[in-house]
């Protein structure tokens, strides 16, 4: 995008326009790595697990740094775990347990007190995603509704949002424990619409999964963008060059001219 055509973007998105004239009238995001870089929130809770349990460790700090964010890395699994590593019902649970094993310790923690740590600080130790707040700002302004959709906890996806400061920006805030279905199925998506009060065609969904995100919001009415860099693994469910952004900053230029 050159430089005159920002200008103008950011010119219509400070410009009044009545939400009711629009198509797209509500902005609905996945949360991990699309608000939230997930891997830099790993890298950034596991330096805060070691600084909280280093005088408990019995190794050196870039041993114990190194073996904390390997496991971490390989039991969350980029926020989509595999069942045959996890030791317990939760991400948490079973890294807790792992680290248990792994780490040599002078005095273990107790499983329970490591498990509450990372559903407690995880969380809070979130990584925003690359001008997000810029991205949410101008939404905000130009009047969209926002919201959202999150598969996981509900307790894990509001500390998630606490950490990254961002709850004021969102009308509704949807975890698939809180639907009781998760994405793609088309429920969540219709149940979160509803509570915006927008009919899913005049809805837009942002996510990072071909097949959670994408699929899910388009085959259930609304319109999707797809955040490409994060699942290349799933080559055969790429969506459509002109559905797929590199940058939240593109939903902008996406909006202004989808609502032209």
């Amino acid at each position: 995008m050159n430089n005159r055509d920002y200008e103008e973007l950011i010119a219509w998105a400070n410009e009044y326009t009545p939400l009711s004239t629009m198509k797209i009238q509500a902005v609905i995001f996945d949360l991990d790595n699309t608000l939230t870089h997930r891997d830099l929130s790993v890298q950034t809770f596991s330096r805060a697990l070691f600084n909280t349990y280093k005088q408990q460790i019995d190794q050196s700090a870039s041993s114990a740094q190194a073996e904390i964010l390997e496991t971490i890395r390989y039991i969350d699994h980029g926020g989509y775990p595999i069942r045959e590593r996890m030791t317990a019902p939760t991400i948490g649970g079973s890294v807790a347990h792992a680290l248990l094993n792994q780490l040599k310790w002078k005095k273990a923690p107790e499983l329970d007190e490591l498990s509450d740590y990372w559903f407690n600080q995880f969380g809070l130790n979130a990584v925003m995603m690359p001008n997000a707040i810029q991205t949410l700002d101008r939404l905000k302004n130009k009047g969209f509704k926002l919201a959202i959709i999150s598969n996981g906890g509900h307790f894990t996806r509001h500390k998630i949002i606490e950490g990254l400061g961002i709850a004021h920006y969102f009308d509704v805030i949807m975890s698939s424990e809180k639907a009781g279905v998760s994405k793609p199925q088309a429920e969540i998506f219709h149940m979160t619409c509803q509570q915006l009060g927008i009919a899913p065609d005049h809805c837009l969904y942002v996510g990072d999964h071909p097949v959670n995100d994408y699929w899910g919001a388009t085959q259930a009415g609304l319109d999707g963008l797809y955040l490409a860099g994060f699942h290349q693994s799933l080559a055969e469910h790429q969506p459509p060059l002109n559905k797929t952004i590199q940058t939240l900053p593109e939903i902008l230029a996406y909006i202004k001219q989808v609502n032209a």
